[in-house]
């Protein structure tokens, strides 16, 4: 059987595809520059009032469809026990080889990024199938003790950026074992501690994937009906709780400090150093990368508010859902390849998850096929992604900018954000395929 391709490396940076686009990247990039531009003129003229709210409830869908949710939602919930068992075994006393332990190919590959893609298409699935939740119902829904909001979700969404792309070893199965008991047993803490509502919005993973849900057309209503809506509509109802800023900023700028590790710049300055040394160096990179993003949004909401009267901190939150599609975009064009190549790993490794011999769905013997996609189309994807990604970010900006502020001031607001958006989308470029 074949293993894992790099999986040291692979697993933090996905697989080909940065200089892979036909045409040089400066002149790509300034036609995804010109595509922001464009966008930004036909938005003035053809979106003179907002739409995305108005669309934001959608349509119910038919009765037979409603009825297949409950059963559905049971079978999810076993799946992801199931999951989380056979991941939390693999990982502790499978082989101690990432080529042959599904565990890290589990959690870096099918989870992170495959559920990012499933929440953003089909909505908020690990609401249905969080095994933290099945294991703390018999807790009581809430506690008196204050709800800290996203805060703590941003903090453990960054130990695990932190564990995949700073971390000197992210790819030993014993680590990724003992980072997951460290995460289960904080998070189990926590719904003890404000309850096990908490766990919705709380936990790491269930506050951005259920973030990222509002990118797609199904949604559940306060009824609990299934329903279908145009794209982008269900940011207008993200709930901005307190350090929803700090885990998109989290999310975003540690996929964008990915793009910068490939760079020979970042190679160049990490050198030699191997282990902690280097675990070091990229624990700096990280968290001052995350705070670039940071400050490059904060600083376009600060004119925002200037030019409006308002306060900054009113006017970084409410543009905040903007972010939202370019931090899925991000994620698609860097691990993409990651995805469609180490996910057929998954499925080997899946007929013999703890290393025993054995063959249960009898794919032990299958090889990846690095013939399902192109070089060439997954540089357009990677590219195109980001350039979907910023032009969606401008809609939603826009959007929120008519239906807060009078006409020619909306129409001024924008400037700024969409210096920041053409500043994001081209260093976005040059680090993913210039690198």
């Amino acid at each position: 059987m074949t293993g894992l391709v790099g999986l040291g490396g692979v697993l933090a940076h996905g697989v080909g595809g940065r200089t892979d686009l036909p045409l040089p990247l400066w002149l790509f990039s300034y036609g995804a520059g010109a595509v922001l531009l464009a966008s930004f003129a036909a938005l003035r003229v053809l979106w003179r009032r907002p739409r995305l709210r108005e669309a934001a409830p959608g349509a119910a869908l038919p009765s037979p469809v409603q009825l297949v949710t409950l059963p559905l939602a049971i079978l999810l919930r076993g799946l992801g026990i199931l999951a989380l068992a056979v991941v939390f075994v693999a990982a502790w006393w499978g082989p101690d080889d990432a080529g042959a332990n599904i565990a890290p190919i589990a959690v870096y590959v099918v989870f992170w990024v495959g559920l990012q893609v499933v929440s953003a298409l089909a909505g908020d699935v690990w609401s249905a199938m969080n095994p933290l939740r099945t294991i703390a119902a018999p807790l009581p829904r809430t506690t008196a003790r204050a709800d800290p909001g996203h805060w703590t979700a941003a903090a453990m969404v960054l130990s695990f950026v932190w564990l995949e792309l700073a971390y000197h070893d992210p790819s030993s199965p014993r680590v990724v074992g003992t980072w997951l008991a460290a995460y289960c047993l904080a998070a189990l803490a926590g719904a003890v501690w404000w309850g096990r509502d908490w766990l919705r919005h709380g936990e790491g993973f269930a506050a951005i994937f259920g973030l990222l849900a509002h990118l797609a057309p199904l949604h559940r209503d306060a009824e609990g009906r299934l329903r279908v809506r145009p794209p982008l509509a269900g940011l207008t109802d993200v709930e901005l709780r307190p350090g929803t800023a700090a885990l998109v900023f989290v999310t975003l700028g540690s996929t964008t400090f990915d793009g910068l590790t490939r760079t020979e710049t970042w190679i160049r300055l990490l050198g030699d150093r191997t282990g902690w040394a280097a675990t070091a160096v990229n624990t700096v990179g990280l968290l001052w990368m995350i705070a670039l993003v940071a400050a490059a949004y904060l600083a376009a909401t600060r004119v925002v508010a200037r030019m409006a009267g308002r306060d900054p901190v009113e006017m970084a939150m409410t543009f905040l859902p903007s972010l939202v599609p370019i931090l899925f975009a991000y994620t698609l064009a860097h691990y993409f390849s990651l995805l469609v190549f180490e996910g057929q790993n998954a499925y080997v490794l899946a007929s013999d998850p703890f290393g025993r011999g054995w063959d249960l769905f009898g794919t032990i013997d299958w090889r990846v096929n690095f013939t399902v996609v192109s070089t060439d189309t997954i540089a357009y994807v990677q590219a195109g992604a980001i350039v979907v990604g910023h032009v969606a970010g401008v809609i939603t900006a826009h959007d929120r900018a008519v239906e807060l502020f009078r006409p020619r001031l909306a129409e001024r607001s924008q400037y700024p954000m969409l210096g920041v958006m053409v500043l994001f989308t081209v260093g976005g470029l040059g680090l993913l395929l210039g690198g």
